[in-house]
């Protein structure tokens, strides 16, 4: 991998909880809890984990949505979490954003062209109206649709075709990192792959960098090169996707493959489990390590101790006392999420 374009250092987001609106916040959420890991140039980290883990918030602290409470984000080199509104100005054209509902992220009042306009004219990247119709016709290419549809509403397309308005208007500031939320959970399985197929080719074409947020890991093994597994506003696991689909490290990704379903009724007797019971609240997160009310192997030390992020070499991180490749080459073939469609797509 070539150097980061964003590092993250003990990351922090935390958010008041008031019992009423009476009174003072009296404890704190702990949404992201001190997460490091950085992003290379060209490389797509996919982060996973259940509804609540934490990943959407880090990932608008990381394009600067989301004010951090603590902790380090570098861009290329250059500090970004203390940066005021107007110093973050001529930063925001390089740090865009796909959304997970195309409809909700885009104005229902204006036309395709309009709302492309809109973001060329913000940051005076294209200046005059025809460079500006020919700027809008390329990015509408560019992602696969006509430039006819630059006189439509939102109202007037497909959901697939929204998210495909909504990649143009991030690529019309020429970005160097991409952040995309859940960019197609709100799509048809047959869409959702002409969305991964097209953010594949875009990245190759353009040299983009992503971070892609998703609780599909069928999805994230398609775009990813490293996965990251968040729990409770920890990572708990990074690494390299081919790695961590083989053999988890850790025993909560262990149980996140174990979740997906399988079409194959033969394979539905495989050794490994779903993970059992809910995760605890973040407000009231356990002591010691945070998956260890959940965790089938956990031990005293556990619930005592917190594990740190260790390297296990190989580009492999894991957060656990315990931590080992547990799954067999033939069981992890069964187990892992396989793309839905050839080439997703093709």
């Amino acid at each position: 991998m070539s150097a980061p374009l964003v590092t993250v250092k003990n990351l922090k987001k935390t958010f008041p909880v008031r019992e009423s609106v009476f009174r003072r916040a009296t404890r704190e959420l702990r949404a992201v809890d001190d997460v490091s890991f950085a992003v290379s140039r060209g490389e797509t980290l996919g982060l996973v984990g259940e509804s609540g883990c934490g990943k959407s918030t880090l990932a608008r602290c990381v394009a600067r949505l989301t004010e951090p409470s603590d902790g380090s984000i570098l861009f290329d080199g250059q500090e970004i979490a203390r940066l005021s509104t107007r110093e973050l100005r001529p930063m925001r054209r390089n740090i865009q954003l796909v959304f997970q509902d195309p409809m909700s992220s885009l104005n229902p009042r204006k036309r395709v062209g309009t709302i492309l306009r809109e973001a060329l004219s913000i940051q005076g990247l294209v200046s005059g109206r025809a460079r500006q119709d020919a700027r809008i016709a390329e990015l509408l290419e560019q992602v696969g649709l006509s430039p006819t549809f630059a006189g439509r509403l939102p109202r007037e397309l497909s959901g697939g075709q929204r998210q495909r308005i909504g990649i143009a208007r991030a690529l019309a500031l020429e970005p160097r990192l991409i952040v995309a939320d859940e960019p197609v959970s709100a799509l048809d399985v047959s869409v959702q792959a002409q969305i991964l197929n097209l953010l594949k080719d875009l990245q190759e074409q353009l040299g983009l960098t992503m971070l892609f947020i998703s609780h599909d890991l069928g999805v994230v093994r398609h775009v990813s090169d490293r996965v990251g597994v968040m729990y409770l506003g920890k990572l708990v696991e990074l690494a390299p996707a081919d790695a961590f689909y083989e053999a988890p490290l850790h025993p909560y990704s262990r149980a996140l493959l174990a979740s997906v379903p399988l079409p194959d009724p033969a394979a539905r007797g495989r050794a490994v489990r779903p993970i059992e019971g809910d995760m605890p609240s973040p407000i009231y997160p356990p002591a010691g390590c945070r998956f260890h009310t959940r965790c089938p192997i956990a031990q005293e030390i556990c619930s005592r101790t917190e594990p740190p992020l260790t390297d296990h070499g190989n580009g492999r991180l894991a957060a656990c006392h315990f931590a080992s490749p547990f799954a067999s080459a033939r069981e992890t073939e069964r187990a892992a999420p396989q793309p839905s469609q050839a080439k997703m797509g093709d």
